[in-house]
């Protein structure tokens, strides 16, 4: 996926924050945000013990995910703070 779509990705999100699916934005960080940073340099790292906290390394920006329960739908925290990493590396202004 090029740098326009991965935009067009990151502002449907930032779009309907409220909105965004715990697993959507795995796929996507893992699948398509970690090759693009590999291709530029940047660091990219996705842990997780076995829980259901994921923690993001994307550039210089760490954040967290935590897997619902009862619902598909991240909260609105968790969103926000994917956004903030978007927009250190360029995707989301």
């Amino acid at each position: 996926m090029d740098d326009a779509r991965l935009k067009q990705r990151v502002q449907k999100i930032a779009e309907s924050v409220k909105n965004v699916r715990f697993e959507d934005l795995c796929i996507l960080l893992d699948n398509h945000i970690k090759p693009l940073c590999e291709a530029r340099g940047l660091s990219y790292d996705h842990r997780n013990s076995g829980g259901s906290h994921h923690v993001f390394t994307v550039g210089s920006k760490t954040f967290n995910l935590a897997k619902p329960h009862g619902t598909s739908l991240l909260k609105k925290p968790y969103v926000d703070s994917f956004l903030e990493a978007m927009e250190q590396i360029n995707l989301y202004e």
